[in-house]
C-alpha cells in the first residue's frame, strides 16, 4: 500500500514533526497547511514523500529560500 508522509524539520538531521496518510489529497492539504504555519521560518524544510513497495521518493519540498520544488513520481 502506498503511503504519503509530510515532514517538517528546522535543522538537518534534527527533530521532525511527521504525519502519514494513505490519501494523496490529505497529505497535500497537510503539506500546504504546514507551509502556512512554518514556511516563513528561515531554516524550515517541509517535504511530501511517497513510500511504496518500490521505495521512497520525495514528491515536493518547500523552503523559504526556494519556495516549492516538485519531482514526478
Amino acid at each position: 500500500m502506498d503511503t504519503f508522509e509530510v515532514v517538517v524539520r528546522f535543522r538537518p538531521g534534527g527533530p521532525a514533526v511527521t504525519g502519514e496518510w494513505t490519501s494523496r489529497e490529505s497529505a497535500d492539504r497537510k503539506f500546504r497547511s504546514w507551509i502556512g504555519l512554518y514556511g516563513d521560518h528561515e531554516t524550515a524544510v517541509i517535504t511530501l514523500s511517497l513510500s511504496s513497495a518500490d521505495g521512497s521518493q520525495v514528491l515536493k519540498t518547500w523552503t523559504k529560500q526556494h519556495g516549492e520544488t516538485t519531482s514526478s513520481p
